[in-house]
């Protein structure tokens, strides 16, 4: 049996926050404001509105990665897997790291 050589991805990949905008956010009618507030009441009121505002705002924008807590408490509100929003994020970074090194 011939193996598979998998090809190597030559454009940049997604970043999570663009993911999480245009599929999750946009498709489900979302304003960053309310979604923070559904993150904000899935840490029981722990993390302020205001503040997963922020960090909602930044992970979007491309400004901050994907945190493991960020990708559970995501997968908590959206019903998806916390690995998915971590492999996003961990391909992204290989690739910078593979693009940086050469």
């Amino acid at each position: 049996m011939e193996k598979l050589k998998r090809q190597k991805i030559e454009r940049k990949p997604s970043h999570p926050g663009e993911i999480l905008k245009n599929i999750w956010l946009d498709e489900l009618n979302y304003t960053q404001s309310g979604f923070a507030a559904l993150l904000s009441a899935a840490t029981d009121d722990k993390i302020k509105v205001s503040t997963m505002q922020t960090k909602l705002s930044e992970i979007i924008n491309g400004k901050r990665a994907m945190s493991a807590d960020f990708a559970v408490l995501l997968g908590r509100v959206l019903d998806t897997s916390p690995r998915m929003w971590m492999n996003l994020q961990v391909n992204l970074d290989i690739w910078e790291a593979e693009k940086n090194a050469a």
